[in-house]
């Protein structure tokens, strides 16, 4: 069978379903379900994850203003809603 990537978030949920809904897991496999479930969350996720982003963003000032005042302090800045976006929604999809 080859194995098809479904992105970040859909193999996030793969992982998810693997280890805590085997049975669910294996159902979707054998009804050739699983690659469009997957790739669904994808979608939906990667669409979700871009709004978190602008709007905590937003909420703190990071934009272009703060680029061309202190280029550092805005790529650090954005690399911790990145991080924090991943983890909110990491933690959501393993639910």
């Amino acid at each position: 069978m080859e194995e098809k990537f479904c992105g970040v978030w859909g193999h996030l949920r793969e992982e998810y379903l693997k280890t805590n809904k085997p049975e669910l897991y294996e159902l979707m496999v054998e009804k050739n379900e699983l690659e469009e479930y997957l790739t669904g969350y994808q979608t939906a996720y990667s669409g979700r994850a871009e709004k978190m982003a602008e709007k905590l963003a937003a909420e703190r000032g990071v934009d272009d203003n703060l680029y061309r005042d202190d280029s550092l302090e805005w790529i650090l800045a954005s690399e911790k809603i990145q991080e924090e976006v991943q983890s909110t929604l990491q933690r959501e999809i393993q639910r």
